[in-house]
C-alpha cells in the first residue's frame, strides 16, 4: 500500500475513534452526534482536509495532528495526507 494511502487511512481511523469519544464525552459534540455518526464525520473530514475544504480547528483534528506529530496547519495536514 502506498505511504500516502496509509497516512490517509491512519488519519481517518484516528478521527473515527476520536469522534466516537467526543460524541460520548464532550458536550460540544452532543448536537453533531444527533445528525451524523463518527464514521461519516471522520470520512468527510479526512477527505475534506485532503482536498483543502474542511475547517481544521475542531478538537478531533487538533488531537490527530498532535498524535501524528504534524503541525496544526493546512499545509502540514495536506502533506501528511498526501495532497499535492
Amino acid at each position: 500500500m502506498e505511504a500516502t494511502q496509509i497516512n490517509l487511512d491512519s488519519f481517518y481511523e484516528y478521527l473515527k475513534e476520536e469522534y466516537t469519544r467526543l460524541f460520548r464525552e464532550d458536550p460540544e459534540y452532543m448536537y453533531p452526534a444527533t445528525i451524523t455518526t463518527p464514521v461519516s464525520l471522520a470520512r468527510s473530514m479526512t477527505l475534506s482536509l485532503d482536498n483543502g475544504t474542511a475547517n481544521k480547528d475542531g478538537k478531533a483534528v487538533k488531537n490527530a495532528c498532535k498524535y501524528f506529530g504534524i503541525p496544526h496547519t493546512y499545509k502540514a495536514i495536506r502533506e501528511f495526507l498526501g495532497a499535492k
